[in-house]
């Protein structure tokens, strides 16, 4: 029994694994899949009828294949789930533990997450920062525009320069200088993200 959405060179070697697992007696039936009532029943009636027995006998026998294809497709995707979320746990790690300031904007140029370093950089911007947790400043560096974060001679040039990462889909650096109360000038790195749905921005 195939499954006509699992491609031929995946569900040709699962097949085999299924049907090795029932011929050892190791296949592990889970309870996550199990055969339909009118399934059973049809097994019953080709069952009960001694011409169709052997019909019987081969769709149980699919069914049962179906069943542990079904459970190891089952185990691989959790599997790869603790992987991704491993892997995910590290990035935002190393995100939030990067010495640099980092920030993710939308298309927009809105900040949706900054990093501890980029939130010290700009943290004198929000009212009563000195009374603030770091998570607290953050949370009020996300949702403005990264634009409010540099003096207004800078503004245009960052602006331009965000479109045309946008746009041309690739990376770019230019120096910019902080607002007036900061007094400071940082190199900024903007980059579209591989999926194209946000701007990677770092500021060292």
């Amino acid at each position: 029994m195939s499954d006509p959405i699992i491609p031929s060179h995946i569900a040709a070697p699962l097949r085999q694994q299924a049907e090795q697992q029932l011929r050892s007696g190791t296949a592990q039936l889970s309870n996550a899949f199990t055969a339909s009532a009118d399934a059973l029943g049809v097994l019953y009636r080709l069952s009960s009828v001694a011409t169709t027995a052997g019909d019987g006998l081969k769709l149980l026998h699919e069914l049962q294949i179906h069943q542990v294809e079904l459970d190891l497709q089952l185990e691989q995707l959790q599997q790869n789930e603790r992987e991704c979320n491993h892997e995910l746990a590290c990035y935002r790690q190393f995100f939030e533990l990067a010495p640099a300031g980092c920030f993710i904007l939308s298309l927009d140029g809105m900040i949706s997450a900054a990093n501890a370093a980029a939130t010290d950089l700009f943290a004198h911007l929000v009212a009563n920062h000195a009374e603030l947790q770091p998570a607290q400043l953050t949370e009020q560096l996300c949702g403005r525009s990264v634009l409010s974060l540099f003096s207004a001679t800078c503004r245009p040039m960052l602006s331009a320069t965000l479109a045309r990462v946008q746009r041309k889909q690739q990376s770019a650096t230019l120096m910019l200088s902080t607002d007036a109360a900061a007094a400071r000038t940082l190199r900024l790195s903007a980059q579209l993200s591989p999926d194209h749905n946000a701007i990677l921005i770092m500021l060292t």
